[in-house]
């Protein structure tokens, strides 16, 4: 972008003395970081943990974005840079958060994540549903609707039985 751009910025600021060259330089570059340290703000303030998300990925995305603000000259100080990541993590981190408020304040981001991914490990995996259809010479089996079957009818010699206990 720079290189197709530098053709057009010569032309722009050829006819200016270097004092106003610098002043006009600036004042570009300034809305352009401007613009970036306002995108990066809305997104670093509306994102969330979603449900199921790592907190190891959470937690560096987030850590991108505190950077990112650090290096458009808005750095947040240490305490508030860990609350904002406390405040948006998914409920099941609702008991870390407490038990951190109340014994582990002042750790470092680096610190923070040892800490998360360590609880993360000790929580009990959520179960999730499983969805088993039956399937007969390639069509879905529905469920009876309420008709029971006669003994036998319905099914196919050796079919019905499972080889594995559900």
């Amino acid at each position: 972008m720079l290189a197709s751009m530098i053709p057009e910025l010569q032309k722009n600021l050829e006819n200016l003395a270097a004092f106003d060259m610098l002043r006009e330089l600036k004042v570009m570059f300034e809305q352009q970081a401007e613009q970036e340290l306002f995108d990066t703000v809305k997104s670093f303030h509306a994102c969330k943990q979603e449900e199921g998300q790592s907190v190891s990925s959470y937690v560096m995305k987030m850590k991108g974005y505190l950077d990112k603000m650090g290096r458009l000259r808005y750095p947040m100080p240490q305490i508030l840079r860990v609350s904002m990541i406390l405040t948006s993590l998914s409920k099941d981190y609702d008991q870390f958060v407490q038990n951190y408020n109340m014994h582990s304040m002042g750790k470092a981001i680096a610190e923070l994540h040892n800490m998360l991914k360590l609880a993360e490990k000790g929580m009990p995996k959520k179960a999730k549903a499983l969805v088993v259809l039956a399937i007969n010479q390639g069509r879905i089996q529905k469920k009876n609707m309420g008709k029971p079957l006669a003994p036998g009818k319905g099914q196919v010699k050796g079919k019905g039985k499972l080889a594995y206990a559900p």
